[in-house]
Parts: structure tokens; C-alpha cells; sequence
């Protein structure tokens, strides 16, 4: 299952989830340029009320006079002192314009802090206001992918061959499903747009950080390729470790969800410690990766920071000295200061940026697992839709092997007419089920041909192949829902007088009315809340409802009451009446009105017949009759009361003699 993924093709089709949404991208994008723009002019401003104020002190000592209007600095000198900063000259061109028309008789300096700090709170509002809705879209976006893949991804698992599920634990499957999706919005939306905002914020800062002084900048920038370095080789163990703690949270999810579904079985063998320590192992092993993973980030954080920190007491040194000599103002080094850890900022969120990618791409993978997973069962390009059927059924010559192991059918070839019923009767393992499975088209023949009413199945629409169908197992799988929604589930827009029709039919509506709810009973998981006779005449209601021209039966009274067998028998009965009907035969004395019994062995068709012709031919069939027909008479001494009773539903040997074997078209219409 697992597959090599390199992180940039990973990455690069992780992205293609945004192309429909491509124009809110673009939204996000510009909006992100626009607050990187806006975030870095405030320290801008601070810079400029450093420079303002210090002027006017400067000034104020030289001439060792009160300050009064008339002797403050004129603005062109202040504009010249202050060119270095790029908003400088805007910013007191406008606080200039302001003083001189509006406020000509208040102190030109307090005008223009006061200016400044309105400026100041303009622009961090209108940031926040920019991020507010920045983060609106960006939620939203990530939301819409997410609930993207997840349709995508559940629409191909149920798709896949059932192979797939056999081969794989449906905890891993669920956990793939929900958690690993969930995890992909850290590396589609979040980071991305928090890094691309860095990067826009990054960009504005070198520039403005240039424009100020150009060697300082050079001089932070050296550490640049080594924080890079850095994050580059513990992103590589990151990686490793968050892809050996996604394989084990679907470990985990597989353990917790076999032992929730077998609880009964864990409580009647008393295995509830060694389960706990079972538990207890996994649960250990992913204790020990998330150590390991915060161990690696928090050594990669430290390392980070020292190096930026270095690269900043350098640039302190440095700048202050420009200052001291006169080569760089105060405002200017109280803005570059700032301007340094925002330019460190993205530096060192492109650490934690890689970190979140490196985890959600552990769980990409996962996730691209399964969608890369081919569904080998699909509708050819020519398939057309499978017309009302009468219900003839052939194999032709049919072979049939899971991946490429040793074959299960070898050369079946069988006929049933609309109307008969076809038993398959052999030993465990000799293929009963498997023959079932491909009429269906769970799976295709490795060889060979299955028609229905003259149509190959493999150029049919599989939905319109399966919709005349139903299948009723031994072990009946039901919803965790009501009696009613169970029973209607083929056919969901039923009416409550059909529902309770066919709940008649199968002989159900009796123990139905008698639940809490009646037919608004909720049954639990798998129906736990009923008896295993009340779940298969409730599957039986289901495929009455359903009213398929072909039906499947894996013969549901094995493992019954008397009393149970004989209603669901009953039932099945009305079922299978004037359908095609494949039945898998575990009780002989069950299908002794079959229209053809095919005996299987080893993969192979070693008989087919009526009931008595099998045990006139003396093979395979009458062998297996006999050693049942022993067993139970050996069971009657045994037994007593309903059991006794449930023993005389076999039909003795002489019985089955004296049956003439008069043949109609179908012997249970």
C-alpha cells in the first residue's frame, strides 16, 4: 500500500485543490500584500517622532531659548534631516499642510506628534481590519478544500474493490478518512497564506530596510542560508517521524475499533487485561513519536533563534556605531531595529511553515495512498444502462484468482432461468461465495463471461446492474438507524404502508411493533439490539422491498431457533418467489426443491442436479448429505424439547428417496 512521494510533487498536487477556487486565491493574495504593506509603515512612524522630537531638542539647545512658534525648525530642514526614512516625506508634507491651514497658531512639533500618532492608529486599524477579513476568506477556503477531498476521497473508497477492505484495516481506512484529512488544512491554507504574507512582509522590509542602509541589511541577511540549512535537515527527520505517527494513529484507530465492535467476545473470554496491555503497547509507540517530534522542534527552535539573535547583536553593534559617527540618525536605527526582527520574523516562520508542511505532507501521503488506489471496477466507455431484466443468468466458462494468487473458479459454467433457484452446495473454501460475488461485479472473471439476459455485465453501468439485485448474508449488516430506515434502505422514498408490507412478508412486523418505538426503534450499531432472527427478517424485509429480479442468499437459519428458522424460512419462501435466486447452501435440507444444485469442490463444478439425481450419482453431494444427516441423528439422543423439534426439520433418508423429482419451471413459485 505504502508509495514513494517526493514532497514537491506531493505539494505541488495538494495545491491543485485551490485551482476552482482560484479568484479567492487571488483575493487572499492581494489582501495579504496589502497588510504586509500596511504592518511595516507603523514602526515608520515611531522613527519619524524620534528624529521630530530630537530636532526640536537639538535645536531648542542651541539657541537656549523658550520654545515658541517662531523658533522651531522649519519643516524643509526637518524634511532634509529625515530623508533616509521613505515615509518621511509624505508623512510630514501632509503634517506640514495640516498645521499651516488648519492649526497655524498651535506649536508646529506637537502638531505633527499629534499627526504621527494618529497615523499610527490608522494604519494598525486599518491592518487589523485587513486581517480580520484576510482570515475570513482563509478559513472559509481551507474549509471548502478540506470538505473537498474528503467527498473525493470517501467517493473513491467506495469505489474500490473489495479486495482493498479485506487487505486493509478499516481503522486506518477511518483514520486516513478523518484525521489525516484534517490534517492537510495545515499545510493547504494556513501556513501557505501566513507564509506568503511573511514573504510579502519580508520583501517590503528589505526594500525599506535598503533604502535606510544598505550595508547594514547585507550584514543581517548573512544568516540567512544558515537558518535555511537548519530548517532544511530537521524538516527531513520531521517528516520521518510524522510519517511513522500517522501509520501508527491508524494502528491505534484499527485496535480501539476492533476491540469496541468485539467487546462482547473480549468480556466472555475475560481477555479485558490482555487487551489493555494490547492497547497500552500502541498507545506507548505514539507516545514515544510525539515525544520525539517535540523533541526535534524544540531543539530546531533554539538553534533558529541563536542564529538570528547573533545576526542582530551584529547589526546593534554595527548601527550603533553608524550613530555615534553621525552616519546614521537616531530615528533611523529605532526604525532598522524593529525592521531586523520583522525581517528574522519570516525567517524564522519559514521554519515553523516547513515544520506544519513536513507534518501534513506525512498525512498527503496517506491520503494519496488510497486515491491513488485504482477502482478496478469501472464502467467501460461504452457501458450502457442495464435495461429491466426477466433474470437469466450464465457463466461462461469462468475463471477467477485474487491478485494473481491461485485460482478460486476454474471453467464455471452455469445457467439459471428467470424464476429458478440455483443452490451452491460444497465443502469451506471451495469458491460458493466467491461465485456470488462476481454476479454483482464486486469482482470481474480473470477469464470467461457473466451475462444477464444476454448483456455482458462489464459493459453495463454498475449502479444500473446492482439496482436490480439484493443480497441477504448470514450475517446481516444493518444501520445504526430505525427499524423503518433499515427496511427502506434500497428504496428510501417507500411509503410507511409499503415499509410495513414487506416487514409482513418477512415475517418481521410482529417483534417490530413490539419494540419501544415500533418501527421508529433505533437498533443500535449492526442492529446489536436485536436477535440475530430479528436482524436477518429484517434484511429479508429489505430485499423484499427492494424487488430485485435476482436475488443472492448466504442461507440465514444455521445458527437459529427452530421457531426463528421456520419464520425466516417462511419468509424466504415469499422472497425468492419467481425471482433467479442463487443460494449458498449450508443446510442441505434447505434446497431440496432447488430447480439445479451445483456442487463445488476445490473451485471446480464436480455436479450439478436435482436433489434426488445427486444421490442417485453417489458423489460428492450425497456424501456431504449423509455426513449432515449423521450428525443430526446422532444430535437426537442428545437433545430434547425445541431442539428435538428443530432436528425433525431434516428430512430422513427415506423421505428423500420416495420424492419423485417431478421438475416445474421453478419448484418455489
Amino acid at each position: 500500500m505504502k508509495k514513494d512521494f517526493s514532497t514537491q510533487s506531493t505539494y505541488i498536487r495538494l495545491l491543485g485543490y485551490l485551482k476552482p477556487y482560484w479568484h479567492k486565491s487571488v483575493i487572499i493574495l492581494i489582501l495579504s500584500a496589502i497588510s504586509a504593506y500596511i504592518a511595516v509603515l507603523p514602526t515608520q512612524i515611531l522613527g519619524i517622532a524620534v528624529d521630530e522630537i530630537k530636532i526640536a531638542d537639538k535645536y531648542l539647545k542651541n539657541t537656549q531659548t523658550e520654545l515658541h512658534e517662531e523658533t522651531l525648525p522649519n519643516k524643509a530642514h526637518t524634511h532634509e534631516q529625515k530623508s533616509a526614512i521613505p515615509l518621511s516625506k509624505p508623512i510630514l508634507t501632509a503634517s506640514h499642510y495640516i498645521h499651516t491651514h488648519w492649526f497655524k497658531n498651535y506649536n508646529s512639533t506637537i502638531v505633527t506628534l499629534l499627526f504621527l500618532a494618529v497615523s499610527f492608529i490608522i494604519m494598525h486599524a486599518a491592518n487589523g481590519g485587513l486581517t480580520l477579513t484576510h482570515g475570513f476568506l482563509t478559513s472559509e477556503l481551507g474549509q471548502r478544500l478540506i470538505y473537498d477531498l474528503r467527498n473525493q476521497l470517501y467517493d473513491h473508497i467506495q469505489r474500490l474493490p473489495l479486495n482493498y477492505f479485506e487487505n486493509n484495516k478499516t481503522g486506518d481506512i477511518m483514520s486516513r478518512l478523518m484525521n489525516d484529512v484534517n490534517s492537510l488544512e495545515q499545510a493547504i491554507v494556513g501556513p501557505i497564506i501566513t507564509f506568503i504574507t511573511d514573504m510579502f512582509k519580508f520583501g517590503w522590509i528589505i526594500y525599506f530596510c535598503i533604502k535606510l542602509d544598505w550595508q547594514l541589511t547585507c550584514i543581517a541577511l548573512i544568516v540567512c542560508p544558515f537558518i535555511s540549512l537548519c530548517t532544511y535537515n530537521f524538516g527531513k527527520r520531521i517528516r520521518r517521524v510524522f510519517r511513522s505517527l500517522r501509520d501508527k494513529t491508524g494502528e491505534l484507530n484499527s485496535l480501539i475499533q476492533d476491540n469496541i465492535s468485539g467487546i462482547k467476545v473480549i468480556a466472555g473470554f475475560a481477555k479485558e487485561a490482555e487487551e489493555l496491555e494490547r492497547f497500552q503497547k500502541k498507545n506507548y509507540e505514539n507516545y514515544t513519536l510525539y515525544v520525539r517530534i517535540l523533541q526535534l522542534v524544540s531543539t530546531l527552535r533554539p538553534v533558529v533563534d541563536l542564529i538570528t539573535e547573533t545576526g542582530a547583536v551584529v547589526v546593534i553593534c554595527l548601527g550603533g556605531y553608524k550613530v555615534l559617527q553621525g552616519q546614521l540618525s537616531a530615528g533611523t536605527f529605532v526604525i532598522f531595529f524593529p525592521y531586523l526582527q520583522m525581517m528574522y520574523g519570516p525567517i524564522t516562520g519559514l521554519t515553523r511553515f516547513y515544520n506544519q508542511v513536513q507534518r501534513a505532507i506525512a498525512s498527503t501521503e496517506r491520503v494519496f495512498e488510497i486515491l491513488d488506489t485504482p477502482s478496478d471496477l469501472k464502467d467501460s466507455p461504452n457501458a450502457i444502462d442495464l435495461p429491466p431484466v426477466r433474470g437469466t443468468v450464465e457463466f461462461r466458462h469462468v475463471n477467477f484468482m485474487y491478485n494473481q494468487g491461485m485460482e478460486v473458479l476454474t471453467d464455471i459454467s452455469i445457467t439459471a432461468r428467470p424464476g429458478q433457484m440455483i443452490a451452491l452446495v460444497g465443502p469451506s473454501g471451495s469458491g460458493k461465495t466467491t461465485l456470488t460475488k462476481l454476479i454483482p461485479r464486486f469482482y470481474d472473471p480473470t477469464k470467461g463471461d457473466i451475462y444477464i439476459d444476454g448483456y455482458d455485465i462489464k459493459h453495463v453501468k454498475l449502479h444500473s446492474l446492482r439496482k436490480q439485485m439484493a443480497m441477504v448474508l448470514q450475517e446481516p449488516f444493518l444501520f445504526n438507524d430505525t427499524v423503518k430506515a433499515n427496511i427502506a434502505y434500497a428504496r428510501s422514498d417507500t411509503s410507511a404502508k409499503e415499509i410495513e408490507k414487506a416487514a409482513h412478508a418477512a415475517n418481521a412486523h410482529e417483534f417490530i411493533v413490539s419494540l419501544p418505538n415500533g418501527y421508529d426503534s433505533v437498533i443500535g450499531e449492526r442492529g446489536v439490539k436485536l436477535s440475530g432472527g430479528q436482524k436477518q427478517r429484517i434484511a429479508i424485509a429489505r430485499a423484499i422491498l427492494a424487488n430485485p429480479r435476482i436475488l443472492i442468499l448466504d442461507e440465514a437459519t444455521s445458527s437459529v431457533d427452530t421457531e426463528t428458522e421456520q419464520l425466516i424460512q417462511n419468509a424466504i419462501y415469499r422472497l425468492v418467489k419467481d425471482r433467479t435466486t442463487f443460494v449458498i447452501a449450508h443446510r442441505l435440507s434447505t434446497i431440496l426443491h432447488a430447480d439445479l444444485i451445483v456442487v463445488l469442490d476445490k473451485g471446480r463444478i464436480v455436479e450439478t442436479g436435482l436433489h434426488h439425481e445427486l444421490l442417485a450419482n453417489g458423489g460428492l453431494y450425497k456424501k456431504l448429505f449423509e455426513m449432515q444427516f449423521s450428525t443430526q441423528e446422532k444430535a437426537k439422543p442428545e437433545i430434547s424439547g425445541m431442539e428435538a423439534e428443530k432436528a425433525e426439520v431434516a428430512v430422513t433418508q427415506e423421505q428423500i428417496i420416495d420424492l419423485n423429482g417431478s421438475t416445474q419451471h421453478s419448484r418455489w413459485s
